[in-house]
């Protein structure tokens, strides 16, 4: 630490003024300001008697000694605390404070510079992307994943991005009955030629779903069978194909290690070193963001030659973005435990970082209800346990968190070893371990760092990083221009050409580098078109006759308005500053004899050939094109294929826009001997270690349009990037099309061929050559090829869109939540009773997120703990359904003296879990509370549900004006009105639960007198307080029954239930408000309608209209009652209270019993009814949420951004967000296939009540 003063310049009339600042690694804190003279002057009146130039050289050399000792190096060991260690530690820890308070203060900050210990970026947004990389060269960006499940398997992974394309890549598995495996590259972890802002290389790829609650981690390549560390030995482990598709859901709130470490620990390890100015620029030059987060990995594993299995772990994963040097450590010891029976996940390191900070304990202990402690203290001795090579198989050691202590005995499994940087300087083991925590069985992963000066180094070449070819980003010059060459770097946007003619003009830049031709030729531009439509403007009606028949839904007639645009587009000749342009381009192209020059005319779209659709054979190609009145009649062509009856509903059925802009790609024709395509991942499986080539004779179209049958050729990828042909399947390539001799081309029939076209070192040779258009491009690529000779053309290289294809049951399970220990008691109770059956994703991103934080705000007042940001605890989901968590619901209640676990169980479920005990409940969460704390809690809780409770109330009355997303016109803005109004959306929710809980608490009471205060509830217990409870006056629900009964039976009365069972239920509606409907009738219609109409059955569900909105299901519903004849149900007689009481069978004393007459049945009666009334005023604020939305779902499909409105509400509240930001047809394909397995999981039926996960 230095302190500095500073003296600011003195100003007319101004006073000399000091600063004192303390300088240190994060930032600069202003201590305090004095104004010198005053000082002096009050020192002058007050101690005249001293003088005061004394005093201030004592008290400035007392600073100066402290000062000296404070940064005086101790000379001894920093293991240890030396001069002056409890002063830096209360500094420290004051800092450490004042930096928290300040953050936590100034809200979440996204700037990424607002890093350091006690201060960190906070927003997920900002936090679960790719990281810019820091200018520094060990700058990293690193995530990484682990799992563990019960039967053994373990599993880690990890990612890290560095600069110049480089990364590294771990890929390890241990799987009972299989064995270990790895990665081919292993022990050692390099890569090269990495993507730009993706997690992906190795056959590896994370892709974030939504921050912080989600990730998809999937490996589709070859592993090692085996253990292999020796870096110098050779690899002798079989190679298997692997699939792992796995989905990451988070089950805590994110620890990060810059605010959320125990700051004692922080500040210990700190001041135990030598404070210099290097040491505070190290620590500050050094610094890496680093957070863990607890979660479960779910999904399949293939593995060649073994049955698929489905997995389950319990799972750690991090980000680490900063910088890193792995040899700033010279060793560590990081323990990740999962304690299966409780649920209870933890993570303990030791660092030992010499220059850095020496010796730093850290960690954390997750409960299963998702509560995050620090860990406090660590007994592990480092240096001991990692003094050999290779740390002893078995040790214990001894960890402190929430005020427990967690006795560790570790047991290793497997240790693989990896190594980092080609000097091999860094050496991890991650350890596959058994644990024993406490007695109880756990299991988990200890990672060890060693520093490794002495390697030896890869000997191997250092592989060629390769330029990442992007398409440019500043179009300003392209406006207007109607003709590009491919060697223009402008023809490399999509934007300008088209995606086919920019994939060309990027390939056209790396031909000379992966030593393959690019015809060449050039392109007519998007503005080309455009200009076009501008001379022509029937066509333009034309085109918006289309659109508008799609926004009218007059699909029938659809057709036929594309084959007239089809016919407009291709006869309208071509304006002539296109033509003027068109031949002149042509000319500097190909030279004077353009005219004789063979020419592949194809047609470019916006948003074709992207990475999410291809569009692939929708619209047209033109090949051996002579002359340029044949270029222009060509050109037309592929103009009008873009609006054929195909390509409309393509665009139309992905949610692309259908009035589209069309380039057109020129190019010179090759006379190909062998053509076709190379798939650089396997399309079906999406394998990275397996790549597909497809060849026949002549030219490539006989491939691509599947009018012959090719050779087809399966090549095993390897880690280096060397292949091998695996498979050769022979094809009978019956029809070659060639070019003809006067233009265009010719198909020939062949006889069946009896050998490939190629010969096994052409094939290999392709595919080589595809392998490096892979490394330019970042991602995998679907080539088309042609040879002629010894000389390779290339001729497109489009994205595979089909790699990583989700499964039925990835899709059916895709929302399911972790259930944290086999015990949790998990019911479809209560909340089954107002959402029964499957839920859309909309519902279940809104309402079951919704309803998760009212239940876990209520539980936090009752004294609970906190409520998390991320993880789903109270209210889960499984194959699309909506659940309650009942032992996290006690978890959260049970510090309170209002709870009972009988009078929670029977207010959920309806019946009490003997097999549910406290102790199940108490041994997966921090449960000790004092009596104080409990009655505190009940204090705490009456005054805020007292005041929650009213603005339940208040909603009353606000919802008589309250809309959401008034007077927007824009999918954009009333999407992001939505997201502004949502707190109101949870506010209700929360309320109304908070409404609710007080029938629960007066129950609980009631329950609690007629039980004697024995926590053995008997049946005539339950029965006297369902006798008690069961005549509730105004209760708001048992009026909706009752009115329906009453329109049903009127219309009997009148005698026109024939007339209104014969109409449709259309025609019903209209004749309920019409003259003819009697008065009477109507006004019971009109009234029910007006206090009940925002409900309907499955009121909370998003795509379920209300009655009022949809009337027509309100009248079924009284067509249901007049068929059954339920409306002449007769009422039985009300008994009063006094009747209850001489009925009950418990032994109840008299002060009970007085209580019970006078007070407490009362108001738990009242308490039931505001329960239903505050329910009431939740759905009907829903519904206006509910009418938002499908007012966004009318906006996107009148947008284009979808084909039907309802596949909206198949799609969640984020990605909804996404789809208006990117139109991504991937997203609309993923509602349509969630829409179609609905069916599927609502025929799955589950238990009422399930222990553990829920199995149907």
């Amino acid at each position: 630490m230095v302190i500095l003063r500073k003296t600011a310049q003195v100003l007319p009339g101004h006073e000399p003024q000091t600063s004192v600042y303390i300088v240190r690694p994060l930032q600069v804190i202003v201590i305090g300001t004095t104004n010198t003279s005053k000082c002096v002057s009050e020192c002058r009146g007050r101690l005249e008697p001293f003088n005061t130039m004394w005093l201030a050289v004592c008290i400035g050399g007392l600073l100066l000694y402290f000062l000296w000792e404070l940064l005086r190096s101790s000379g001894g060991d920093v293991s240890k605390p030396g001069r002056f260690f409890y002063t830096k530690k209360w500094m420290l820890r004051l800092l450490l404070l004042l930096n928290g308070y300040r953050k936590s203060d100034s809200g979440q900050k996204s700037s990424r510079k607002e890093r350091g210990y006690g201060i960190s970026i906070r927003d997920p947004l900002v936090l679960e992307v790719c990281q810019p990389l820091e200018d520094h060269t060990m700058a990293i960006d690193s995530t990484y994943f682990n799992g563990f499940a019960e039967d053994g398997t373990s599993l880690a992974l990890r990612i890290a991005r560095k600069h110049n394309r480089e990364g590294e890549v771990w890929v390890m598995l241990d799987v009972p009955g299989i064995g270990y495996l790895q990665h081919p590259l292993h022990p050692d972890t390099g890569v090269y030629n990495m993507p730009d802002g993706a997690y992906r290389s190795g056959g590896c790829e994370f892709k974030v779903i939504e921050p912080m609650r989600s990730w998809r981690v999937v490996y589709n390549g070859l592993l090692r069978q085996g253990l292999h560390n020796d870096p110098q030995a050779e690899k002798t482990g079989r190679l298997v194909t692997v699939k792992l598709a796995l989905r990451w859901e988070c089950s805590g709130d994110p620890f990060n290690f810059d605010i959320d470490i125990d700051k004692s620990l922080l500040a210990e390890a700190v001041a135990k070193e030598t404070w210099t100015r290097k040491f505070w620029q190290k620590l500050r030059g050094n610094h890496q963001t680093h957070y863990e987060q607890c979660g479960e990995l779910m999904g399949t594993l293939e593995v060649e030659g073994y049955e698929a299995r489905h997995l389950v772990l319990k799972s750690f994963r991090d980000h680490t973005f900063g910088v890193r040097n792995w040899e700033m450590f010279e060793r560590y010891a990081i323990h990740f435990i999962w304690i299966e029976e409780v649920g209870v996940m933890a993570m303990v390191a030791c660092l030992w970082m010499p220059g850095y900070i020496t010796h730093l304990q850290a960690g954390y202990l997750m409960y299963s209800n998702g509560v995050t402690y620090p860990v406090t203290s660590v007994t592990l001795d480092l240096d001991t346990l990692t003094r050999d090579h290779t740390p002893p198989d078995r040790y214990s050691f001894t960890f402190c968190a929430a005020g427990e202590h967690y006795h560790v005995y570790s047991v290793a499994t497997v240790t693989p070893e990896v190594y980092h940087y080609r000097s091999r300087g860094s050496r991890i083991l991650e350890r596959m371990c058994t644990y024993r925590v406490n007695g109880k069985t756990a299991r988990g992963l200890a990672e060890f760092h060693y520093r490794n000066p002495s390697g030896p180094a890869i000997a191997d070449r250092e592989p060629v990083t390769l330029p990442l070819l992007r398409e440019p980003v500043d179009l300003g010059v392209s406006k207007g221009q109607i003709t590009l060459q491919f060697t223009d770097p402008v023809c490399q946007s999509s934007g300008v050409v088209g995606g086919k003619g920019a994939q060309l003009a990027l390939l056209t830049q790396i031909q000379s580098q992966v030593g393959a031709t690019v015809p060449k030729g050039f392109c007519l531009t998007l503005d080309a078109f455009e200009l076009q439509l501008v001379e022509y403007p029937e066509i333009v009606e034309s085109l918006e006759h289309i659109v508008e028949s799609i926004r009218q839904e007059k699909l029938d007639v659809l057709q036929t308005l594309c084959s007239e645009a089809v016919e407009l587009l291709a006869s309208c000749k071509v304006c002539q500053p296109i033509e003027t342009k068109l031949i002149s381009q042509l000319q500097a192209t190909f030279g004077d004899k353009y005219q004789h020059v063979r020419l592949a005319i194809r047609s470019s779209a916006a948003g074709e050939d992207g990475g999410e659709s291809s569009s692939a054979g929708q619209m047209e190609t033109f090949l051996g094109v002579v002359s340029h009145d044949n270029v222009l009649e060509a050109v037309r062509k592929c103009w009008s294929s873009a609006y054929t009856y195909q390509a409309v509903e393509y665009r139309r059925q992905h949610g692309q826009p259908v009035r589209t802009s069309v380039g057109v790609v020129v190019q010179e024709m090759v006379r190909s001997e062998v053509a076709g395509v190379i798939f650089t991942n396997d399309p079906r499986t999406g394998n990275s270690g397996r790549m597909v080539l497809d060849a026949s004779f002549g030219l490539g179209e006989a491939v691509v349009s599947g009018k012959t049958t090719p050779d087809s050729f399966i090549l095993q990828r390897y880690h280096d990037n060397s292949v091998e042909i695996l498979e050769r399947h022979l094809g009978n390539k019956t029809v070659e099309i060639a070019m003809a001799d006067d233009g265009g081309v010719t198909e020939k029939q062949r006889a069946p061929a009896k050998e490939c076209c190629l010969h096994d070192n052409q094939v290999v040779t392709l595919a080589t050559l595809a392998i490096k258009i892979e490394d330019y491009f970042g991602s995998p690529r679907d080539i088309e090829w042609a040879m002629a000779g010894e000389n390779i053309y290339l001729l497109q290289a489009r994205p595979v869109t089909t790699s990583d294809q989700e499964t039925d049951d990835d899709i059916i399970h895709e929302f399911d939540s972790p259930v944290m220990t086999p015990h949790d008691r998990v019911t479809i109770g209560n909340i089954g009773e107002m959402m029964p059956g499957c839920v859309t994703p909309l519902t279940g991103s809104v309402f079951g997120r919704a309803v998760d934080y009212a239940t876990s705000v209520v539980g936090a007042d009752f004294g609970g703990g906190n409520v998390s940001r991320f993880a789903s605890k109270s209210t889960i989901c499984n194959s699309g359904r909506l659940f309650i968590n009942l032992t996290h619901v006690a978890q959260n209640y049970q510090k309170s003296l209002l709870y009972q676990k009988e009078a929670l169980e029977l207010n959920l479920v309806g019946a009490v879990l003997a097999d549910h005990t406290q102790d199940m409940i108490d041994s997966s969460c921090q449960h000790r509370a004092s009596f104080l704390t409990k009655l505190y809690n009940v204090a705490r809780f009456f005054i805020v549900n007292n005041r929650k409770v009213k603005v339940a109330d208040g909603w009353q009355e606000r919802l008589k004006t309250y809309q959401v997303g008034r007077d927007c016109e824009r999918s954009a803005d009333l999407y992001d009105a939505i997201c502004r109004q949502l707190p109101d959306y949870y506010q209700v929710w929360e309320t109304s639960v908070h409404k609710s809980s007080k029938s629960g608490s007066y129950g609980g009471v009631v329950m609690g007198i007629i039980a004697g205060g024995k926590n053995d509830w008997s049946t005539e217990n339950c029965s006297d307080l369902a006798l008690l409870l069961s005549q509730c006056h105004n209760v708001y629900s048992a009026d909706v029954p009752l009115a329906l009964k009453d329109i049903a039976k009127c219309i009997v009365e009148k005698q026109l239930s024939e007339e209104f069972m014969n109409k449709t239920d259309k025609d019903s509606v209209a004749w309920m408000g019409s003259p003819q409907c009697p008065a009477l009738l109507s006004e019971k219609y009109r009234s029910f309608l007006c206090r009940h109409g925002h409900r309907c059955v499955r009121e909370a569900e998003f795509v379920e209209k209300s009655w009022r909105a949809e009337p027509e299901k309100l009248i079924r519903v009284i067509k249901a009652l007049i068929r059954s004849e339920a409306f002449t149900d007769s009422q039985s007689p009300v008994p009063s209270l006094d009747s209850c009481m001489a009925q009950l069978q418990s032994s109840v004393s008299w002060l009970g019993r007085f209580l019970l007459r006078h007070w407490l049945v009362q108001k738990a009666r009242d308490a039931v009814g505001n329960r239903e009334l505050g329910k009431s005023i939740a759905v009907e604020a829903a519904d206006r949420f509910k009418q938002a939305y499908w007012r966004l779902a009318d906006m996107l499909f009148l947008e284009g951004r979808l084909p039907e409105r309802e596949l909206m509400f198949y799609l969640t509240h984020r990605e909804i967000g996404e789809l208006i930001q990117t139109r991504s047809a991937r997203l609309v394909t993923k509602a349509v296939r969630r829409r179609r397995l609905q069916p599927v999981q609502s025929e799955l039926e589950f238990p009422r009540i399930s222990v553990g996960r829920p199995v149907p």
